[in-house]
């Protein structure tokens, strides 16, 4: 007879830190004691992202959710609801993530949380390069600069989504601190065993069977930047869609030729570097330190060093802040700048 298994892992992202790595690899494998549902990410985005604002599931849906996670805990197995847009959508600044945390509640409550963080200029960068394959015509400043910023008639870009201790506060008071695991992208692209051990390990699940190349060899490298540039004033023109509604012409097809134009830009990767170095200086013109209050909230919610890792956090000689909201600038004590964790191939 196989052990009992254990409650559901709902993994809620962040966007860009290799969720679609993490759902292909680990948690559908059956073997290392893990379970998807079938179609799962069309089912998570209409169950817990596409409800209106006052609904709630549907309670044919919730039961469906309990019960698969019942029969996988009868096999010795891990249910796992994966999808990063259960943390929100950045280009939207997170407005429905504590809408999506109260679904997630409701539905599984004996759920354990699995949070992905990533140091904020690298995760900026990388998230505005997918904000334009995603469809995106804004430049870096316009997209990051609120219109009538006194009013608010539909979500925009906020900053203060890529705060994660308040949304992870949230969920560990929803569900508990023991229930609620906090990993950073960086350790999973350094120590990629280390991590599928400490997830298996939270899940009740045997980590001595996790392989050592678990993940394979990086492969997902970036679009060319330049490819990227050129994209942005095509998307305004030839890609009407929720991100770029103004464009005249809507051309479904246009992401997968576009793409198949890539080779063609192999040459252009001598332009990539001005091109990268000057959206790494407006990103760190915009970021400065405003994460540094939230990122030392955030050291208090995993074993891993931050600081060594990059993330901006208050000089160590500072008296330690009370808890801030995640909005808030940064603490005033200078730092080295860390650099960005996005050149060359990536697991993003």
């Amino acid at each position: 007879m196989t052990a009992p298994g254990t409650g559901p892992l709902v993994h809620i992202g962040y966007h860009k830190t290799a969720s679609t790595l993490l759902q292909n690899a680990l948690f559908a494998r059956r073997d290392l004691g893990f379970e998807r549902l079938e179609n799962d990410r069309y089912h998570i985005k209409l169950d817990f992202v596409k409800q209106g604002a006052f609904d709630d599931l549907p309670p044919n849906r919730v039961e469906s959710y309990r019960r698969r996670s019942r029969e996988a805990q009868e096999r010795g197995h891990t249910l796992v609801v994966s999808h990063e847009r259960l943390s929100g959508y950045p280009a939207s600044g997170g407005f429905d993530a504590k809408l999506i945390a109260d679904r997630v509640k409701n539905c599984l409550p004996d759920a354990r949380i699995l949070v992905f963080v990533r140091e904020q200029r690298s995760m900026i960068f990388s998230f505005y390069l997918q904000y334009i394959s995603d469809g995106g015509s804004l430049s870096f400043r316009r997209l990051t600069t609120p219109l009538q910023w006194t009013l608010h008639r539909q979500p925009e870009f906020d900053f203060r989504s890529f705060a994660y201790a308040q949304c992870i506060a949230y969920y560990r008071q929803l569900f508990g601190a023991d229930n609620v695991l906090v990993l950073p992208y960086e350790a999973l692209r350094s120590e990629p065993q280390r991590i599928a051990r400490e997830i298996a390990q939270f899940c009740g699940q045997d980590p001595s069977r996790i392989p050592h190349d678990i993940f394979g060899a990086p492969t997902n490298e970036g679009m060319p930047i330049l490819m990227q540039a050129l994209r942005r004033p095509l998307n305004a023109l030839f890609n009407r869609n929720q991100l770029s509604p103004q464009a005249p012409i809507r051309f479904p097809p246009f992401d997968r030729y576009y793409r198949k134009l890539r080779p063609l830009f192999a040459l252009g990767r001598l332009i990539d570097g001005p091109l990268r170095r000057r959206l790494e200086r407006r990103i760190e013109q915009a970021v400065g330190d405003r994460y540094a209050e939230s990122n030392q909230q955030l050291q208090r919610m995993t074993r891993y060093d931050l600081r060594r890792l990059g993330y901006s956090l208050p000089n160590p000689a500072a008296p330690l802040a009370e808890p801030a909201s995640c909005g808030s600038a940064a603490a005033s004590a200078k730092r080295a700048r860390p650099s960005f964790h996005a050149r060359g191939s990536q697991i993003a």
